[in-house]
């Protein structure tokens, strides 16, 4: 599993015991979780998409 997917199922995780959970504060840090992890992964693509370009010219 990719890194951007590994993080992706983490999100995914989270939102789902998100929708589980009857406490607030929980429910609050899971989703605050779930968004956090779906940043590492965009971070991952944008840094992914930065350097196919590079390696692209050098060939």
């Amino acid at each position: 599993m990719s890194d951007t997917a590994h993080y992706r199922f983490q999100s995914d995780q989270a939102r789902r015991l998100a929708r589980q959970v009857t406490d607030a504060a929980v429910r609050e840090k899971l989703l605050e979780m779930a968004e956090e992890y779906g940043r590492y992964a965009d971070l991952i693509e944008a840094r992914s998409a930065e350097q196919v370009p590079a390696a692209a010219v050098a060939h």
